[in-house]
């Protein structure tokens, strides 16, 4: 499936008379060539599914817990309903289970050595040293506390890239998009990537 895949997009090239969109494209063959054969994701691959699967955390959210279950089933709604996200290690565990099927080299609660003490990853993966830090807020948090503590992880955790997930349960975030944007950097001069992706429940 994966070569007939590379064989088209590889035609496809031929055929394209824009240099960088024909570039952009080799470049993702070549990825994904190099995954097939090292049974690796690229760093690249492996950012943009990482993205997407902490972009898309509440569709699991409602695809599992929320949505009605099948009436031959032998797992019950009331069941399902008894499952809510209290804290942070309980939204680490929910996005841990997504994670380690696809990297099961994953692992949680990973201690590493910033040069001057010791740090704790709530989920990491070694292969491209990615770290994932997550926030579960509260109404009594405020907008200010949750800011100090992404600016304390964003300066010690000692990774190439860094996603601060944050489950804003308590709904302290006025703006997502401008939070996220302040926070996101781009690696260069000795700065790691950093990603943050804000989920915000919504019960209506």
């Amino acid at each position: 499936m994966l070569i007939q895949k590379l064989i088209q997009q590889g035609t496809a090239l031929t055929e394209c008379s824009d240099y960088n969109k024909a570039k952009e494209e080799t470049n993702h063959i070549l990825e994904m060539i190099d995954a097939t054969e090292n049974d690796e994701f690229s760093e690249g691959t492996e950012l943009l599914i990482l993205e997407k699967i902490l972009s898309n955390f509440y569709m699991h959210i409602k695809a599992m817990y929320r949505m009605d279950v099948h009436g031959s089933g032998t797992i019950k709604k009331a069941d399902l309903d008894k499952i809510i996200i209290g804290n942070e290690y309980d939204v680490q565990r929910i996005l841990y289970s997504l994670i380690v099927p696809v990297f099961p080299e994953a692992r949680t609660e990973v201690n590493a050595d910033n040069g001057y003490g010791g740090v704790r990853t709530d989920i990491y993966l070694g292969h491209n040293n990615i770290a994932i830090e997550i926030k579960c807020t509260r109404k009594h948090m405020t907008e200010k506390d949750l800011t100090e503590q992404l600016g304390a992880d964003a300066f010690h955790y000692p990774v190439n890239t860094l996603f601060m997930f944050i489950y804003d349960q308590g709904n302290i975030i006025k703006n997502v998009p401008a939070f996220e944007k302040a926070f996101r950097r781009e690696p260069g001069n000795g700065i790691k990537r950093i990603r943050v992706i804000i989920i915000q429940p919504v019960n209506l």
